[in-house]
């Protein structure tokens, strides 16, 4: 039978591909963790990991058993915070994912949280819609605020919309421009540009596409504050959440777009497993907030 433990010496490696840096990670000498892998081959009579002097990666054997090592040690995690829950107060921890947007408000959400709940740990991990998606589904996550909740599997991830916010141009304060821009008028224009995977770069494209418009790709980055800063300086112009073009930082000139695409972040988590009493105060502390979007 396949121990906890395997699994998590199993997890590691397969989280850093590299026995070295693995064991480093869990505080074991290399060779150690290196029979105990082995050991676990020999168990299920199958390899997983290809190894050689330059490499380690796993094969499709390993790639299987780690979504079920990231599940298995998900639901360990959320048993024994479920029990330190029940032992008196709300106690445990909390992994949550955050999207980058929104980060102003969950700040300001988890201030108030934790000051309510002194007892319980966030585990805070900015990541895109995809990554998240992913985490919930295999149990690395608790709960996460998403960017959008098109497309989600509502048999499988329970949904509560935090309300709505504009899109916005950004550009250097000099960039001659009306209050309101057209997004046809973006047509050619150079743009920063955010990564597949994220769900603002999928709103943005289908402004564009509905408009015909077609920028230019110059820069892209995953930030929306070195967005700002490579418009702030003129080298592209930008588009992002109004409260992240209005926060405090490199100036810059804020125009709204015409039609105006918004976003809609949502707080989602899982039907799948019930949540740890720690999870379950944090979601209703946030869906007691109708205010959520509003920063004050």
């Amino acid at each position: 039978m396949i121990t906890s433990r395997q699994l998590e010496y199993f997890q590691a490696v397969a989280r850093e591909l590299h026995f070295t840096r693995a064991a480093e990670s869990l505080r074991i000498a290399q060779p150690a963790l290196s029979q105990h892998i082995r050991r676990l081959e020999r168990q299920l009579g199958l390899l997983l990991f290809e190894r050689d002097n330059h490499r380690v990666e796993l094969t499709p054997a390993g790639a299987a058993l780690r979504e079920h090592a990231e599940r298995i040690l998900g639901d360990l995690v959320a048993v024994e915070d479920e029990m330190l829950g029940w032992a008196g107060g709300v106690r445990g921890r909390i992994r949550l994912g955050a999207a980058r947007g929104v980060m102003a408000q969950l700040a300001r959400t988890l201030a108030a949280f934790c000051q309510a709940y002194p007892a319980v740990d966030v585990d805070l991990r900015e990541a895109n819609t995809q990554a998240m998606i992913a985490g919930l589904a295999a149990g690395r996550l608790d709960v996460a605020t998403l960017a959008t909740s098109d497309g989600l599997d509502s048999r499988q991830l329970a949904v509560h919309p935090l309300g709505s916010e504009p899109l916005v141009l950004v550009t250097a304060v000099s960039w001659a421009a009306a209050p309101t821009v057209a997004v046809t008028e973006l047509d050619g224009m150079d743009l920063v540009a955010y990564p597949d995977g994220s769900a603002l770069s999928g709103l943005i494209a289908a402004a564009l596409s509905a408009a015909g418009a077609t920028p230019r790709t110059r820069f892209e980055s995953r930030e929306y504050s070195t967005a700002r800063i490579l418009a702030s300086v003129g080298l592209a112009a930008a588009i992002m959440p109004l409260s992240v073009a209005e926060a405090p930082g490199p100036p810059v000139r804020v125009a709204r777009l015409e039609p105006e695409p918004c976003w809609r972040p949502s707080l989602v988590w899982s039907y799948g497993r019930r949540p740890a009493p720690a999870v379950r105060t944090f979601v209703d502390f946030v869906v007691g907030q109708p205010d959520f979007m509003t920063l004050t």
